[in-house]
């Protein structure tokens, strides 16, 4: 299958998906295998937003590029969110946090329709996609602290499988695949491309 509109992407993130509240089924993906068994006992828990904004030119997704000045994925091109703290309800709650520190959500504006398969990062990161629907008219307040650029690609790019190229590089002494996904200068690969990847092989592959 693929893309069809939005009704029908939305259709299956809520069927799909794991549900907003509770424990997830969907198997892990990511970078375990340049862990080691060390590493992998202290990876910590994260939520990104992937929120979708039904603009009238067409759906779209919210894509930030991280500071250059950040320890981990300087310069990259990654959904708004961060490492889940004490403070945080749970994925859903830490994602629509940070995603309003960084780029200005309102989390009560924010329709949750799922959770996506969790992504490990050989920054020994969990991160847990969070799929929801954000208002047409949302217009991103982004933190210079937190944010070096906001931008939006098509949701019928991102869905769409030929546009999902791999690369390849050499990571820890190991060679490493990856996906990318270039459009209108920016470069989407690595984690945020793996997650993109993995939601879109899961709502219309599976």
């Amino acid at each position: 299958m693929s893309w069809s509109g939005l009704e029908d992407f939305i259709a299956r993130v809520e069927s799909r998906l794991d549900p907003p509240v509770g424990n997830g089924r969907l198997g892990e993906t990511g970078d375990m295998d340049f862990l080691s068994p060390e590493e992998v006992a202290i990876i910590r828990p994260a939520a990104v937003l992937v929120g979708v904004i039904p603009r009238v030119s067409g759906p779209t997704a919210l894509l930030t590029v991280r500071p250059t000045t950040m320890a981990d994925h300087a310069g990259q091109v990654a959904f708004p969110g961060g490492k889940i703290d004490p403070i945080d309800l749970d994925e859903v709650a830490a994602a629509l946090r940070e995603s309003e520190e960084e780029v200005g959500v309102v989390p009560d504006d924010v329709q949750i329709l799922g959770k996506g398969a969790p992504y490990v990062t050989g920054t020994r990161y969990r991160i847990t996609p969070v799929v929801g629907l954000l208002p047409a008219d949302f217009e991103p307040v982004p933190d210079p602290t937190e944010v070096a650029d906001v931008f939006e690609t098509p949701l019928d790019f991102l869905m769409d499988a030929r546009n999902h190229r791999m690369g390849e590089a050499i990571y820890r002494g190991k060679p490493r695949r990856y996906y990318e996904m270039p459009h209108n200068g920016y470069r989407i690969w690595g984690v945020t491309a793996g997650i993109i990847q993995r939601l879109y092989e899961t709502l219309y592959e599976a």
